[in-house]
């Protein structure tokens, strides 16, 4: 159903039997919308979690025009969203979106933050790669969806069904972005305040290369978990039970009894007979 989060139009996945504490805030990949988190979103609901997807790209678009937004932007304003989401909440993306969900731990009420093959700041990504990318990057312009080889690498992993909705839902994505992510500049905190990390991607993801994924989680002190075989579209085919496995795991052992929504039933001592 669609929803409204202070200013950001939201899609929200209710589960018939709601079964932990707080929320998640699912964060799309660059190109791409909530349509793209569809089939996460739904698979989280229908194991009891409550989950909100923003409409991220178009609210940081009507936020800043003319210029293009930056990281600087869709930082402030998923820190409001979650402000205004008025409860704690547990932050996940994909690509970018799992890029936001790790610096968004240093946020106070968020709980945890997932990270579903993230963007790496100042790796060459191929997913920005192209000539006219290349000159959308430093005129502030947008940037064309990938194509070719490119865009077969990025969906490869996703059901086959599945592939051609995902390529036609694709959307421009913002050149001060991608400016951001290649320059390499994001800063990240660590230690007491910061929420609990988790990194989960694939072994063959060549958009998040293993070693410098490596080399992030360990500055981060963030877990992360390799799945073999697997490329970028682990939210998605035959990846996906295995990433929310593993993500579900993470959130019980670090978040603990109090994730739980714990219903006791039995009898209290002043009612036994």
């Amino acid at each position: 159903m669609e929803t409204t989060i202070g200013r950001v139009a939201s899609q929200l996945d209710r589960p018939q039997t709601e079964k932990f504490a707080w929320p998640i805030v699912l964060l799309p990949e660059l190109f791409a919308t909530h349509k793209h988190l569809a089939l996460l979103s739904g698979y989280l609901a229908t194991i009891g979690w409550t989950v909100y997807v923003p409409d991220l790209f178009a609210a940081l678009v009507n936020r800043t025009a003319p210029r293009q937004p930056n990281f600087a932007d869709a930082l402030v304003l998923l820190q409001e969203l979650l402000r205004d989401l008025g409860r704690d909440a547990i932050v996940a993306g994909h690509g970018f979106g799992g890029l936001l969900a790790l610096k968004l731990a240093e946020t106070p009420g968020v709980r945890a933050a997932v990270a579903f093959a993230p963007a790496l700041p100042g790796f060459r990504t191929p997913l920005l790669s192209g000539l006219r990318n290349r000159f959308a990057r430093l005129r502030g312009g947008s940037l064309k969806p990938p194509s070719g080889r490119v865009l077969f690498e990025l969906v490869a992993d996703a059901d086959a069904f599945q592939r051609t909705q995902l390529i036609d839902a694709m959307v421009p994505a913002s050149g001060a972005i991608a400016g951001d992510l290649l320059r390499g500049e994001i800063q990240f905190a660590k230690g007491d305040g910061v929420a609990p990390r988790l990194i989960v991607a694939g072994r063959s993801d060549i958009f998040a290369p293993h070693d410098p994924l490596l080399t992030l989680a360990t500055k981060l002190g963030a877990r992360l978990i390799t799945l073999e075989g697997r490329g970028h579209w682990i939210i998605g085919g035959r990846a996906l039970e295995r990433t929310i496995g593993e993500t579900q795991r993470f959130l019980v052992r670090s978040l603990g009894e109090e994730l739980l929504l714990l219903y006791d039933d039995r009898p209290r001592e002043e009612d036994e007979s």
